[in-house]
């Protein structure tokens, strides 16, 4: 080749090089955009979540909660605030004005490399998420204490839909158990004998008390009824129905009563060898009331479905540590059971419609069968956080 040909030469394989070095730059753009995209939309995605759990917390009281719940995870994944949108109620889509729900967007400049020359302020990336909390929360029996241990031995638990939540261990020597899911925090549980035909116990970190995602046991926290005009009364062996109110003693003992509406237990109450029933029945027990005895009582009792305790059979304040017990000759009780202090709650003999155990510890020993149902489509009594589709 001619010099003057060689030289002619070197301005298209300059051009080749500044194409080929392009089209490099915006490959490596492309993967770093989505990389970045890939980044924001897991803060997003994070922040929707972490709101939804605050409202789930508050069971969808307080939006302040949820938007800055939502805040804070996003600046903890790397966004300030100044880029997050978060509404809370939504303002529009499927979940406009749903106070459950927040929706979260993110929209921040991401620079590039070759890309930069032409968009020297980098390129905007929009990325959106919201979370809802639902009434879909997976347990039946939450046991509290990280000191004691629980027993079901010879026991048949039947929770196919929901679990079972141990922060401490637990004995199931002989026991047959049908249970969503078995998790345990402390030492491992003693399983001579048992048969489990869903799940198997497994590790778990601690759960949490999950009263305040119970719309119901949270309103009876801040809003603890009233204990003026409490009465005595012995009813032992009396007939007909039981007004409702407020008791500093209560002896029913060989009763055969109808409830109906919200029961103060302010001191002593004994029921053992009675046969109760009702309807639309809240027991609450104060920091200063006996924890009930039903032993040998013949019980059946379903909670409210409406007003302030939907769902709550029966209360008792976490500062009260005694243990009611439940050893009924037969029992049919639903709704939930909140004794969360207690270390030795006696349950023999339960069973009914959908049912929530949260106590420190329980002692389900026996031959029963511990029925607790499958709750409504989206109507568990537990609320939890979760992202939408």
């Amino acid at each position: 080749m001619l010099r003057g040909e060689r030289g002619a030469v070197l301005p298209f394989v300059a051009i080749a090089l500044t194409v080929v070095l392009g089209f490099a730059g915006m490959s490596i753009d492309v993967g770093f955009l989505e990389y970045r995209q890939q980044q924001q939309q897991n803060a997003a995605d994070a922040a929707a979540l972490g709101g939804a759990q605050a409202l789930a917390h508050t069971s969808c009281t307080s939006p302040t909660a949820g938007y800055n719940a939502a805040i804070t995870d996003a600046a903890n994944n790397g966004y300030a605030s100044q880029y997050v949108t978060v509404n809370t109620p939504p303002s529009s889509g499927p979940y406009a004005n749903n106070a459950c729900a927040v929706a979260v967007q993110i929209t921040q400049a991401q620079r590039t490399f070759l890309s930069n020359l032409f968009h020297p302020g980098g390129m905007k990336e929009t990325t959106q998420a919201v979370g809802t909390a639902v009434k879909t929360g997976p347990g039946c029996i939450y046991l509290l204490s990280m000191t004691q241990s629980s027993n079901l031995n010879g026991a048949h638990v039947v929770s196919p839909q929901c679990g079972i939540y141990i922060n401490d261990s637990a004995n199931f020597n002989s026991a047959t158990v049908s249970a969503l899911s078995i998790g345990y925090a402390g030492g491992a549980p003693n399983e001579n004998g048992a048969t489990f035909s869903v799940a198997t116990p497994a590790p778990m970190l601690p759960v949490e008390d999950p009263c305040p995602e119970i719309v119901a046991c949270e309103y009876l926290t801040n809003n603890p009824p009233s204990t003026t005009n409490c009465i005595n009364y012995n009813g032992n062996g009396s007939s007909g129905p039981l007004a409702q109110g407020c008791y500093n003693n209560l002896n029913l003992n060989g009763a055969n009563l109808t409830l109906a509406g919200l029961y103060v237990l302010n001191g002593s109450s004994n029921f053992n060898g009675a046969h109760l029933s009702g309807s639309g029945v809240t027991f609450y027990v104060t920091s200063s009331g006996t924890a009930p005895n039903f032993n040998g009582a013949s019980i059946s009792f379903t909670p409210p479905s409406t007003g302030n305790y939907p769902g709550v059979l029966y209360y008792q304040v976490p500062a009260n540590s005694q243990s009611p017990n439940f050893n009924g000759t037969s029992s049919n009780l639903q709704g939930l059971i909140y004794a969360p202090t207690p270390t030795s709650v006696n349950f023999n003999g339960a069973g009914g419609g959908y049912l929530v155990l949260v106590f420190g510890a329980v002692n389900l020993n026996g031959s029963s069968t511990y029925d607790f149902a499958t709750p409504p489509p989206n109507q568990s009594y537990i609320y939890r956080g979760a992202l939408t589709q």
